[in-house]
């Protein structure tokens, strides 16, 4: 009795942790913690911030190109013995000779203003692709998170399926034991029960598949469990939206405007350093004494300044005059690249916002459908009911109502999906345009 008791007491220890071990690596996520939880444990971010963090460093010492090199050496040196048919003692000295020396070399370039101009251009470029890589992740979270939704509403509604034909089915074959109903009757709505309970199980397989992909998303453990904490009847009451007072400025656009800049500090630093003359000086100085006794300590020291002038701007054949009308080139490629970029901005919101009033429109008569739907469905089930309508009917009844049901819930996800894409093109923080005291 002792040993059952303690046995037993285990047991409700062990499954207490088990249950406090299983929330604690519980969480319930809102659109918005999802996007805080993905800018904090997203693999692809901490990359870019990475790259940033190097390209800030690169800004931060970009002068180093005129900070003076120095060097220091010290040598001991004694002269060896000859040998052979040439051997001389007269020549040879005994005491070693130290010597200790120093040097400063300095070079000014006339490219040293373009070079820490492109270095914060650089900089400046990294941010704009270190903000569009967050803003693609934070897309993602957004679009998988309703996703997921989608997924879990879409089960929801294959449960009240398949709840409704095991209905049709327990009373097919309760009528089919009274002899009210053929045995075909019975097997066709079998058939749909088994149906809709393959539909739900590879539903669920599915979202769980998903709901992996949406952890590693935002950095989370994948035996962390989720719940998300939202629904798509709140998209389905946006009203219409408007972007006519937003600024249509793409990160696209952004980046290739920064391309030019730099594109333009590069033919500079082409034509500087075609043309332009390069300052050097250094400075030597070294200390030298034999280690004989008596001997003193001898010092001197050498300075240089020197001026070079390139000539290859001069000969039209050269790498510096070739590097320079490739510069021209780029820029005008550049210029094209960003007409078409603003181009396809305009292209796309239209299209976006084409689209958004083409869903809006669709939902209000999804909405019908499904009242239509309904009653179809309550009416074809009294007919059956009453013997006036066979099982076929009935079922075909019963998947018009689901259908429509399932088809709101997808208008809805593909709406959700058309904002999110349209907020991203135009450069707004979403949520921008799904709030409704925005609109």
């Amino acid at each position: 009795m002792i040993l059952r008791k303690q046995a037993c007491s285990l047991i409700f220890l062990m499954v207490m942790l088990s249950l406090q071990a299983w929330r604690a690596n519980a969480v319930t996520l809102t659109v918005d913690d999802a996007v805080d939880h993905a800018l904090e444990g997203n693999l692809s971010i901490k990359q870019s911030d990475i790259a940033l963090r190097t390209s800030q460093r690169a800004k931060t010492f970009s002068w180093n190109s005129v900070a003076p090199s120095v060097s220091v050496n010290a040598q001991i040196s004694k002269s060896l013995p000859a040998t052979g048919l040439l051997k001389n003692d007269a020549d040879y000295s005994k005491d070693p000779t130290v010597s200790i020396g120093g040097s400063v070399n300095m070079k000014l370039h006339p490219s040293i203003g373009t070079t820490v101009k492109g270095a914060s251009l650089n900089y400046e470029k990294q941010q704009l692709d270190y903000n569009t890589a967050v803003r693609t992740v934070e897309l993602n979270v957004r679009e998988t998170f309703y996703g997921i939704l989608f997924e879990q509403e879409n089960i929801s509604l294959l449960e009240k399926n398949l709840e409704t034909a095991k209905e049709i089915y327990g009373s097919n074959v309760t009528k089919y034991n009274k002899g009210l109903l053929p045995r075909l009757d019975v097997l066709n709505s079998q058939l749909s029960y088994q149906n809709a309970k393959t539909s739900l199980e590879s539903a669920k397989v599915t979202l769980e598949n998903d709901k992996s992909v949406f952890k590693q998303l935002l950095g989370l453990d994948l035996d962390t469990d989720i719940t998300l904490d939202g629904s798509l009847d709140d998209i389905l009451s946006i009203d219409d939206i408007s972007i006519d007072e937003l600024s249509k400025h793409s990160s696209e656009v952004a980046s290739i405007e920064k391309e030019i800049q730099i594109a333009n500090n590069n033919l500079l630093a082409a034509r500087l350093s075609a043309y332009g003359p390069t300052l050097s000086g250094s400075y030597s100085y070294n200390l030298n004494k034999s280690l004989s006794d008596g001997a003193d300590w001898m010092h001197g020291g050498t300075l240089s300044v020197g001026v070079s002038i390139p000539l290859d701007g001069f000969m039209p054949w050269s790498s510096g005059v070739q590097s320079i009308a490739n510069q021209k080139d780029n820029i005008e490629s550049l210029k094209l690249k960003l007409e078409n970029a603003k181009l396809s901005l305009k292209i796309n919101c239209q299209s976006y916002m084409n689209k958004i009033n083409q869903l809006q429109s669709t939902i209000s008569l999804r909405r019908q459908s499904i009242d239509y739907a309904k009653q179809s469905y309550d009416l074809t089930l009294d007919a059956y009911n009453n013997g006036k309508k066979d099982i076929l009917t009935l079922q075909n009844a019963s998947d018009s109502l689901f259908q429509a049901r399932v088809n709101l819930k997808s208008e809805a996800y593909s709406l959700i999906k058309a904002i999110l894409e349209l907020e991203n093109t135009i450069g707004v923080p979403f949520g921008t345009l799904s709030k409704k005291e925005q609109l």
